[in-house]
């Protein structure tokens, strides 16, 4: 089964009002040597008339893009800082147009399991901008959200362990879960599966992806390869 972690950034938190600006894949398929993965970035620029104005400062449009100055339709490949790659990370690869984008975007998740941490989010506003530009969504209509995961792994273990939380988790992850559970928090931070999203590749979808993946390894501790 092949998995794409993934992650966007959008003009707007509604996919029929705003348009997807970023995108980045990983993209893990049991046909690749040692079931290993290859990371895609791309930026494309949009069109800004009904863009949120908080979503485009969550998503650091304007300190980020690479394509702001470009015409509506147009954008790059961004170098994910492979081993093999002589540019750094973040640094454009490749001029495209967004039909180009959205074609391989269509490859890659054809047929393919999709991982996030909004799903749904990802899904309206990938499946929108491949119609867009002449290409179909045909990803598997079952995807993967990690907080839901998360959920279902701590309430597994706690299960397991009888309700105590401190045989089913140790240290920080332990205070973590227990402030889930004296509803001090209504989330459950990725930490309790040992993974920080290091604070300048938040809102960032390469960032995002990579914790997305860290995330989801962390639960199922790489089984899902």
């Amino acid at each position: 089964m092949r998995y794409v972690y993934l992650d966007t950034e959008s003009t707007h938190l509604d996919a029929e009002i705003g348009h997807l600006w970023e995108a980045a894949l990983i993209v893990r398929d049991p046909d690749f040597p040692e079931g290993g993965e290859a990371e895609f970035w791309w930026q494309v620029r949009p069109g800004l008339t009904a863009a949120d104005p908080k979503a485009l400062q969550v998503s650091q449009y304007y300190e980020r893009s690479q394509v702001a100055h470009l015409p509506i339709g147009h954008g790059v490949l961004l170098s994910c800082g492979a081993n093999w790659d002589d540019t750094d990370e973040g640094t454009i690869a490749k001029n495209m147009t967004a039909d180009d984008i959205a074609l391989q975007i269509a490859r890659q998740l054809d047929g393919a399991t999709i991982v996030a941490n909004n799903p749904r989010h990802d899904r309206d506003f990938l499946r929108s901008f491949l119609r867009a530009h002449g290409q179909a969504f045909t990803a598997s209509h079952r995807m993967d959200d990690i907080r839901s995961m998360l959920k279902g792994y701590v309430l597994g273990r706690l299960a397991a362990a009888g309700g105590k939380v401190d045989e089913a988790f140790t240290g920080e992850a332990a205070e973590h879960v227990r402030d889930w559970l004296e509803t001090s928090t209504d989330v459950l931070p990725w930490e309790v599966v040992g993974v920080t999203q290091p604070w300048y590749t938040k809102h960032t979808a390469l960032g995002d992806a990579r914790c997305v993946r860290d995330v989801a390894d962390g639960i199922t501790h790489g089984i899902l390869r």
